[in-house]
């Protein structure tokens, strides 16, 4: 993705200019080992190697290495995370239909802004807000590296391929600072969703972070979700029909169970399809079930108040085994067993509007939090928890999205 790499460039850094000038065919007969394609040959692990030098997204490579992908759940101890950066901050149109589905009920002055400056990059437009953001984005990721987690996050400008990733057809730009969009660990599946209203290429820009971390998962799968069908015409079925819509913040993962959330305004829209679901679906979280089945996994839905957030992992924050918190009345319907018999820690409304549903638990007792907590902070230290709060209330304002949205949880294990 640097400006000047050419197609020769790049097979010079992979050492393989000689076998791409003598053609494949040669390449592979020079090499038995290959040739065979026998497990545990040569072939097996010549792709280990092929670019062990290239470099596309300078230093992303070296920072995947050490690590390794995988999941228990969202209460594991946190060993490994993509955190996201301000380097590509573009403001979302709210009236396209993606936005208007994802941004229904977020407050006024929020709306005001984000048409105030859509598909702007906040650098150029409102350098004093991006400064704000940019601190809040940056001290989110020293609190990370603070507690012993592996920050890999990309620290240059962003690349204008990602920017303009899917701008051709959707309008929006890539915001940099949600990284959690890069995708969730489910065991040893690295699973990739892709967000209804931003531009997804997140994954992309830390792909070299993640391949390195793949080699060291002899028993990682990667798994994706359809990607969006590209059309941002037809508001009256949504943002990109015909689907499948599921966003990774969608997704609540316990051992071995995902339970996947989708918003609606009102409960008797759970059973009427024509009803506007603010960002997953039905069809999305149907074909996640049958996409994880064979793998052990099971998927069940609930639907939450969508007036709360667009999406449940705003809403709800699962804790530790048997504890998690919400606001009260937040779910539409009960939690599948057996987490519908854990302790809730009432979530205030107040909390939940700075971005204290969208937390993320690291592990041991410690909670990675917005500042300015009225209850929450205090409910969980009489419990012996730590709160690692961070300054975070403006970017959870204005886009409605917060710390755990910002984060890819690679490698979380006891």
């Amino acid at each position: 993705m640097t400006d000047k790499l050419t197609r020769r460039d790049f097979a010079k850094l992979t050492g393989a200019a000689a076998a791409v000038a003598a053609g494949g065919a040669s390449f592979l007969s020079s090499n038995s080992a290959l040739a065979a394609n026998t497990p545990g040959s040569a072939t097996s692990d010549i792709w280990k190697e092929l670019f062990a030098d290239a470099s596309i997204v300078p230093g992303m490579r070296e920072q995947g290495k050490g690590i390794k992908l995988y999941g228990e759940c969202e209460y594991a101890p946190l060993k490994a995370a993509i955190v996201g950066n301000p380097e590509g901050i573009y403001i979302p149109d709210v009236d396209m239909p993606h936005g208007k589905q994802m941004f229904a009920h977020h407050p006024k002055e929020s709306l005001a802004y984000m048409r105030k400056y859509k598909n702007k990059n906040l650098k150029d437009v409102d350098p004093k807000m991006y400064d704000i953001m940019a601190a809040e984005s940056n001290a989110l990721a020293d609190a990370y590296r603070q507690a012993g987690v592996h920050v890999i996050r990309h620290e240059r400008p962003q690349p204008v391929e990602i920017t303009e990733y899917a701008s051709g057809w959707s309008g929006v730009k890539q915001i940099s600072i949600y990284g959690g969009t890069v995708g969730e660990m489910l065991g040893n599946i690295f699973m990739r969703a892709w967000e209804v209203s931003y531009a997804s290429a997140y994954d992309a820009l830390h792909r070299e972070a993640i391949v390195e971390a793949f080699k060291n998962s002899p028993d990682a799968v990667w798994l994706e979700m359809p990607s969006l069908y590209p059309n941002n015409t037809l508001p009256e079925v949504g943002a990109c029909y015909p689907g499948p819509y599921l966003s990774i913040g969608d997704f609540r993962i316990f051992p071995k169970h995902v339970v996947i959330g989708l918003g609606v305004a009102d409960p008797a829209h759970i059973k009427d399809p024509t009803k506007q679901r603010s960002s997953g679906d039905e069809f999305g979280a149907e074909v996640l079930r049958r996409m994880l089945k064979p793998f052990g996994w099971k998927v069940d839905t609930v639907y939450f108040d969508s007036r709360m957030s667009y999406h449940v992992d705003c809403v709800m924050v699962p804790l530790e085994e048997g504890l998690l918190t919400m606001p009260k009345n937040s779910l539409w319907t009960e939690l599948p067993k057996p987490f519908s018999d854990w302790e809730v820690i009432e979530l205030d409304l107040e909390d939940l509007k700075i971005g204290c549903g969208n937390s993320l638990s690291i592990g041991n007792k410690r909670l990675v939090m917005p500042q300015g907590s009225k209850k929450l902070a205090k409910d969980l230290s009489r419990r012996g928890w730590t709160c690692i709060e961070v300054p975070y209330a403006t970017l959870y304002t204005i886009f409605g999205s917060g710390v755990q949205c910002s984060t890819c949880s690679i490698w979380r294990e006891s």
